[in-house]
């Protein structure tokens, strides 16, 4: 969890950097080459580091990197090594042969241009921002914004642009085009596809991984699929709105398998502390969520009162204190594989066709949230909230090949049950899970009392005093 500025003007101070920094706590370094100036600030993962930004001996290439390159070979001491590497042999096609999670910045001085690029899902935040001639990219919209820059916005996800250094786009591209043919009607590829996905995002890091493990689909499938590759892992389980039954047979689960279970009581969850939290070191970034149809089904609602972000702030809280410092996220999940509906019913009223798969998706890929609407609001919500912490957060259900294998099933298989392929998944890994149910992994401003004879939490309880 990195971030980076770029910038034709000069910064007067570093109040741009306050909030930003907090992203990448070892270290932080500036440069200006040909009278640019380039600030990064990096959270290392692989040991040893080459601080960024990165130039090269001749200085006609500058790079800075956000995030994981899991296709970068053992070999390399840095991902941005490798990155110079690609570039120097394939020159703007090296990102569309990146796999990973990432926002990168590399500076051309030789071509006199500058290409910018977000991953498949744009994980990773990219802002732009101009000023007259003048213009600038960083990782946090309010950096720009302390540099005096305006018409600040997002990068596109899956997009790859060129800039020539007198601010004008020369060419803007996708960097990944996904097969739309539904012919599969086994599962096992996806399930291969979703095990190397979780396996990847836990290979190179310092400290240990956490999730947030609810009752439900997603942070299940990718505590079996831990369990099943026997990787090191903690889990934190908010005592909230989950079934608990669920609740303690997986923490007796990932207990046998000789990780850390963490139960973090409601009573724990200090919210005017919290809500202080954000908004002393998360940028509020009001979002919109836009379906299908066109409408807007929230406006402008605030990451800092925002309870998701609460709870995620609440649980990094008990995480980092444990140690660690990845956290794996099921985000996306909702937005490829059940479009937060099923059969035709949408559960929320961004749900663009209630999980009801058509039999071709001609017209009708991508959806909204496929790239944008809750995809593109809730992984900026995670972002911020995890990088106030110093901590990377990383997507396993937002992995290329995952996707790309669940959208190459049959619109019989993906239809067949909610959540179809996790579903299956859980099964196979004999994974406990609260079926057919969608429950927001979260709590509520004023607890409920716990009834007296309410023996599953409190027999969770007891195996954590």
């Amino acid at each position: 969890m990195c971030s980076f500025l770029f910038s034709t003007l000069q910064p007067e101070t570093n109040d741009f950097n306050r909030m930003m920094s907090l992203r990448g706590p070892d270290s932080t370094a500036t440069r200006t080459v040909n009278g640019h100036f380039f600030c990064h600030n990096l959270l290392s993962m692989r040991g040893d580091f080459i601080a960024q930004p990165y130039v090269s001996d001749d200085e006609k290439i500058v790079i800075m990197f956000n995030g994981e390159i899991y296709s970068c070979p053992d070999s390399y001491e840095s991902e941005v090594q490798f990155l110079h590497d690609m570039y120097t042999e394939h020159g703007a096609d090296c990102f569309s042969r990146l796999d990973g999670e990432y926002a990168i910045i590399l500076a051309d001085y030789e071509k006199d241009t500058i290409f910018v690029a977000r991953d498949c899902f744009g994980t990773k935040p990219l802002y732009f921002g101009s000023n007259g001639n003048d213009f600038g990219f960083a990782s946090y919209r309010g950096a720009l914004s302390a540099l005096g820059y305006s018409n600040i916005k997002s990068l596109k996800p899956n997009h790859v642009v060129e800039y020539a250094f007198d601010n004008k786009c020369i060419l803007e591209r996708e960097t990944y085009t996904f097969n739309i043919a539904q012919y599969k009607t086994d599962l096992s590829d996806w399930f291969e596809a979703f095990d190397r996905s979780v396996a990847k995002r836990v290979k190179h890091l310092r400290g240990k991984p956490f999730i947030g493990l609810s009752s439900g689909y997603d942070s299940g499938a990718i505590a079996a699929s831990l369990i099943h590759q026997n990787k090191t892992f903690i889990s934190v389980t908010i005592e909230g709105r989950e079934d608990p039954d669920v609740v303690q047979q997986r923490f007796d689960a990932v207990e046998a398998s000789g990780n850390r279970a963490l139960l973090l009581p409601e009573t724990e969850l200090d919210l005017t502390s919290l809500r202080a939290w954000l908004q002393d070191r998360v940028e509020d970034q009001p979002y919109f969520i836009i379906n299908d149809d066109g409408e807007r089904t929230e406006t402008g609602k605030s990451v800092h009162t925002d309870k998701a972000a609460l709870m995620l702030a609440g649980v990094c809280t008990k995480a980092k204190a444990a140690g660690a410092l990845v956290y794996l996220s099921g985000s996306g999940a909702d937005e490829i594989v059940s479009d937060y509906g099923f059969a035709g019913k949408k559960f929320f009223a961004h749900s663009n066709f209630g999980g009801q798969f058509p039999p071709n998706f001609l017209g009708q890929f991508p959806w909204s949230s496929f790239y944008g609407s809750t995809q593109a609001a809730y992984l900026s919500k995670e972002e911020m909230v995890a990088g106030s912490f110093g901590m990377e957060a990383r997507y396993p259900f937002l992995d290329r090949a995952v996707v790309q294998e669940f959208l190459s099933l049959t619109s019989d298989v993906k239809n067949k049950q909610y959540k179809s392929a996790i579903s299956e998944y859980l099964k196979l890994r004999e994974f406990s899970v609260k079926e057919d149910v969608k429950i927001g992994f979260g709590f509520k401003d004023k607890p409920k009392k716990k009834k007296k004879g309410f023996s599953g939490i409190r027999k969770v309880k007891k195996l954590f005093q």
